[in-house]
């Protein structure tokens, strides 16, 4: 259960980021985020419980691909910083640019995806006193 928290925060900021960019005017980025917001939900369900076989493959391949949509990201706002706006022409959504909506779902989400992906059994687990028991 705690495992599949991890996949439901990471839909949550994709669609966060849908809806601001949908308020823009633009919403050239909804698909992408909508996508985004599909995946966190398979992956919300396909990490619960037996998460072996095809079900962790698929999120695997899940959050490997969304890490690399994070990686592409980045590269390109280092590569053209600022491109096409010019300052104080975004408008603010509780005092922060749509952009920042968009760098800050796709990355946390991707944080968060390869954490439930990829981390250990153990920092999911209750820590309950039936844990130790043998």
């Amino acid at each position: 259960m705690i495992r599949g928290v991890t996949g439901l925060l990471a839909a949550a900021l994709a669609a966060l980021a849908a809806g601001i960019d949908s308020l823009d005017g633009d919403a050239a980025l909804v698909p992408f985020f909508a996508l985004l917001t599909l995946a966190g939900g398979v992956v919300a369900w396909a990490v619960q419980p037996p998460f072996t076989g095809p079900r962790r493959r698929l999120v695997k391949v899940l959050a490997v691909a969304w890490a690399l949509a994070g990686i592409w990201a980045a590269g390109v706002l280092l590569a053209y910083p600022g491109s096409g706006t010019t300052p104080g022409s975004e408008p603010l959504y509780l005092g922060l640019p749509a952009s920042a909506y968009h760098t800050g779902a796709l990355h946390a989400g991707a944080i968060l995806v390869l954490l439930g992906a990829f981390g250990p059994d153990r920092w999911f687990t209750s820590g309950g006193p039936d844990d130790d028991a043998t």
